[in-house]
């Protein structure tokens, strides 16, 4: 459904944001995008919605390319941004009314998908509210609304579900099953690690404009597991290059004050907690055991999602 080939893009003034990305997203996944802020998912976003243009590389959205077929792309898709996208001084009908006017060619159909984007958000009962005097989880089930009016085969998610109520959250992501389920093909992003486990058949990870990892989620957890030891400060410089040394003997690696590898069997786990206790080195955490997404996007970014 979505082919990137080293794309390359930089905004005027500044270095290059990204250089030789290639991603592919499969027709018919529920694909999860992640990153740490300041990764370059938004601009990546932007570039697979025609909003920017790549300085270098192809984008293949559906068998067509931009910018040749841009109008034909865009009819194909919704973007639903994380900012709310509708007018606060209309009623839910009114503002639905407004936007499926944008699509000459549903109008024989209008009123249909109307009454479908309503039931699938759970706003029917809701419909004839002012947008204005909405909570922040009914805004966002109304922008989610407005964006399925064109019938998208592509639908963009931006942290759809950031800051909402349980029962807004539960909407969202109960349509977001059923529309893939129905067969659109979704690119998701989210701070929510749990959610991604839950929806995503296929995810990706990137940092600083670069993809990590990408593939099927299944697949990608399924990884040898973990080894990761905190240490308290190390005041001592001699002390840091000669475990340095010693945990490149082993095989692992050492990042300020967080060692990482991948133990053959629970006595190579004793014998570097017994080394690490000969240099008089205090442990302040440890976690071994099977990659969780969490656990593997803190190895591959160094950071939390939420940092």
């Amino acid at each position: 459904m979505i082919k990137l080939q080293q794309i390359a893009y930089h905004y005027p003034h500044h270095p290059p944001l990204f250089e030789g990305v290639d991603l592919a997203v499969a027709k018919g996944s529920l694909f999860g995008l992640l990153g740490p802020n300041g990764a370059g998912k938004t601009t990546l976003i932007s570039l697979m919605t025609g909003q920017l243009q790549p300085s270098a590389g192809e984008i293949e959205i559906d068998g067509e390319s931009y910018p040749a077929d841009r109008t034909s792309i865009l009819q194909k898709l919704a973007h639903i941004p994380q900012e709310y996208a509708f007018y606060p001084q209309l009623s839910v009908l009114e503002n639905l009314q407004f936007f499926a006017s944008l699509y000459p060619a549903q109008e024989s159909n209008r009123a249909q998908l109307i009454d479908q984007a309503l039931e699938l958000t759970g706003l029917t009962e809701q419909r004839r509210r002012l947008a204005k005097h909405f909570s922040g989880g009914l805004k966002r089930r109304l922008n989610l609304a407005i964006g399925l009016l064109n019938k998208p085969r592509l639908i963009f998610l931006d942290e759809p579900t950031v800051g909402i109520d349980p029962q807004s959250r539960h909407f969202i992501l109960q349509s977001i099953r059923e529309l893939n389920k129905a067969g659109s093909t979704i690119v998701y992003t989210s701070h929510y690690m749990e959610e991604i486990e839950q929806l995503c058949d296929q995810v990706a990870i990137m940092d600083h404009g670069r993809i990590l990892v990408q593939g099927a989620l299944r697949q990608i957890l399924k990884r040898d597991p973990q080894l990761v030891v905190e240490l308290a400060p190390i005041d001592d410089q001699n002390r840091y290059a000669q475990l340095n040394n010693t945990l490149q003997t082993r095989g692992f690696s050492l990042s300020e004050l967080t060692i990482s590898g991948y133990p053959k069997d629970q006595t190579e786990i004793g014998e570097l907690l017994q080394e690490l206790a000969s240099l008089n080195l205090s442990v302040v955490n440890l976690s071994y055991g099977k990659h969780t997404l969490e656990k593997l996007f803190f190895e591959l970014t160094h950071t939390r999602l939420r940092d």
